[in-house]
């Protein structure tokens, strides 16, 4: 048995669904098949699922929402159409929309949950009729109806560890499974969400839960490149890489994979095989516990914008038994997770997603350090960027760091802070925002031209 996910990409028109279809009754070991919300068609279109943010917001804030209502119906009606079906899936989906739009909310987000939801679910229900009508028998599951079963946090939840079990229960299932992906159930019945491109972590708790021989990810490259083929022109493919590889890189920027997807199948050391939708002949790139073919020392190059740096110095501050844990306990009561931890004999610095920080926390988390750990200064830096170098293979080489250095000051680009694990198979460096694009392209250059 194999779980198969596919991308936003891979379900944007009716042309796009029909390759993903014949790819799905090409094997008939694909018996589970995972979709995301239909996605941009040409480059200035819009992606369903902020097409439906955008009617939640304005149905939240009292704004005329049946423009932006008809725009969501009309997109899947014309796959519908297009694919030859008949009305009873258009109506079908127009009236579970709104269906969520006139259900009782008691929170903004718990209602935008249930509206982000309705992307992929639709979705599903499109793909299964889909396949009824070429006579395949194929059957549309609601993650409620399964067991799927996640953490109470709206936008951001978790798998529970009773969901694993419930999902087994697929195996006796005949026929092809559709189960939408990027949302489940809370236990008191309410639709919750996880982390935007979620998608790729239902696919991962399905192939988890099914223990089955490989989670395909098709999507609409051929396969992971040693960096993103927006920034580096024609850059190298990568055939194998580790759980750990990936899940630096994906944590970094790259965009293939939602960056807590590798979690589940890690777990039971299923492989992943990334895939094209629009070249299936294609054998991808393979994620597997661990790789022995070590070519490069550097298996890839990513980058990120959006951070900031909580920067405090103490003297003495070595001496100070529990400040670091101090440091922390407060950047937990206000539920701000943290990046990097770069230090000094006398100084820290706490790397942190902005999208985490708003104004008041960031006023009441620098107050907080400055009077109850009695900090020498304390101070925020924004507009940072980090750039991340990940191999298994570089433990095993001497002189990575240097070579990164010396290809970022060729190439102008100045860093600001360094920080590298104990595993050694990353190496993070900090630079400014409007550098990160031309550091990736600097290191690329030292050890791939």
């Amino acid at each position: 048995m194999k779980v198969c996910k596919f991308g936003g990409s891979s379900m944007a028109n009716s042309e796009q669904i029909k390759k993903v279809c014949s790819i799905i009754t090409s094997d008939p070991d694909r018996k589970v098949i995972v979709v995301s919300a239909p996605g941009k068609r040409f480059d200035d279109d819009t992606k369903v699922t902020d097409m439906l943010i955008d009617c939640a917001e304005k149905y939240l804030t009292n704004k005329d929402y049946s423009d932006a209502l008809d725009r969501i119906t009309g997109r899947y009606a014309e796959i519908a159409r297009d694919l030859g079906l008949n009305n009873n899936i258009i109506d079908d989906i127009e009236n579970n929309l709104k269906t969520r739009l006139s259900m009782h909310y008691n929170s903004q987000a718990k209602f935008m949950d249930r509206m982000k939801a309705a992307g992929e679910d639709n979705a599903a229900r499109l793909i299964a009729s889909y396949l009824q009508s070429l006579g395949v028998k194929a059957t549309y599951l609601n993650p409620k109806d399964a067991g799927l079963f996640l953490s109470d946090e709206y936008g951001n939840a978790r798998v529970l560890p009773q969901s694993y079990k419930n999902l087994a229960r697929i195996k006796s299932m005949d026929g092809i499974i559709v189960f939408p992906g990027f949302f489940g159930y809370s236990l008191s019945g309410e639709v919750v969400t996880f982390p935007r491109g979620g998608s790729d972590i239902t696919g991962s708790i399905l192939a988890a839960a099914l223990e089955v021989e490989v989670y395909e990810n098709f999507t609409d490259v051929d396969s992971v490149f040693v960096a993103s083929p927006k920034i580096v022109k024609n850059p190298k493919p990568i055939k194998t890489l580790t759980y750990r590889e990936m899940r630096e890189l994906a944590y970094a920027g790259f965009s293939v994979l939602q960056e807590e997807t590798l979690e589940p199948v890690f777990q039971r050391g299923i492989p992943v095989n990334i895939r094209n939708t629009n070249n299936p002949s294609s054998s991808g790139t393979m994620i597997t516990p661990t790789r022995d073919n070590i070519e490069y020392p550097v298996a890839g190059i990513a980058g990120d914008t959006g951070f900031c740096s909580i920067n405090i110095n103490k003297y003495m501050m070595n001496r100070e038994i529990g400040f670091g844990r101090k440091v922390l306990q407060i950047l937990e009561e206000e539920f701000v997770p943290f990046e990097h931890m770069p230090s000094g004999i006398d100084d820290i610095s706490i790397i942190i997603k902005k999208k985490y920080l708003d104004d008041d926390k960031k006023s009441r988390i620098m107050e907080r350090i400055a009077k109850e750990l009695r900090v020498d200064s304390v101070s925020i830096e924004y507009d940072l960027g980090i750039v991340m170098v990940v191999g298994e293979g570089m433990k095993k080489t001497v002189g990575i760091a240097s070579k990164v250095t010396e290809a970022l000051a060729k190439g102008s680009v100045n860093i600001r802070m360094i920080n590298q694990g104990s595993s050694e198979v990353s190496i993070m460096f900090g630079v400014s925002e409007n550098d990160v694009n031309k550091a990736i392209v600097a290191i690329y250059d030292e050890f791939f031209s």
